[in-house]
């Protein structure tokens, strides 16, 4: 009897497993935080990669349209705006002469070629390139001979295109310029192949807000 009584107080004062567990001096430190810590830095990866393919997304087609505007022929100005307004009404002056943007009239000049005494106006053809038109400025000549020289050369320039005014400008600073919505390329001589590359550039895109 005595000896199973000392057994049974040997069983109760002897430590439980998780009592040497808590007092074991030479425990490795857990890791099961560090585990999911490294699991939560881990799962940024696919966002990371996410968030970068969204902006090459937006970033590209925008670099490829200013390397497609920068090389486009003639230069580009600013935009005046598109404001229609009745031909008369006072306007600021446009920042480009020819101008190529800005107030116009609602009503387009006729396409075609127009001699010196024909009458123009700059408010009209500023439509007409709004709506995809290229106009091919000319200073006249000497005499009447070499003005009608000037304009036929230039017909031949602008054969095959529909959206196509020639229209004189006696005060121009050069022989020629070309203008279209927002660009210009001024020439002393006709150059067949970059005027063409020009017309053929800007001929028959509409600038209208929308498309309208």
């Amino acid at each position: 009897m005595a000896k199973s009584k000392k057994k049974s107080t040997s069983k109760k004062n002897a430590p439980s497993p998780r009592a040497q567990e808590r007092t074991e001096p030479d425990a490795p430190p857990r890791t099961r935080s560090k585990k999911r810590r490294a699991g939560r830095k881990g799962s940024r990866l696919p966002w990371i990669v996410g968030i970068a393919g969204v902006v090459a997304l937006i970033a590209l087609p925008i670099a490829i349209n200013i390397v497609q505007e920068a090389n486009r022929p003639g230069e580009r100005f600013p935009s005046q705006g598109n404001r229609h307004i009745a031909l008369g009404t006072p306007i600021p002056p446009y920042n480009t002469d020819p101008p190529t943007s800005g107030p116009h009239t609602p009503e387009l000049a006729s396409w075609g070629t127009y001699l010196p005494g024909d009458t123009t106006h700059d408010e009209q053809l500023v439509h007409n390139m709004e709506d995809g038109g290229v106009i091919l400025w000319y200073r006249p000549g000497q005499d009447e001979d070499e003005t009608l020289r000037r304009v036929s050369e230039l017909e031949q320039v602008a054969r095959g295109y529909r959206r196509i005014a020639i229209v004189p400008r006696p005060e121009m600073e050069t022989r020629y310029a070309f203008t279209a919505w927002q660009r210009m390329q001024r020439f002393d001589e006709i150059e067949p192949e970059p005027m063409r590359a020009f017309v053929r550039a800007f001929e028959g895109i509409d600038h209208h807000p929308g498309g309208f």
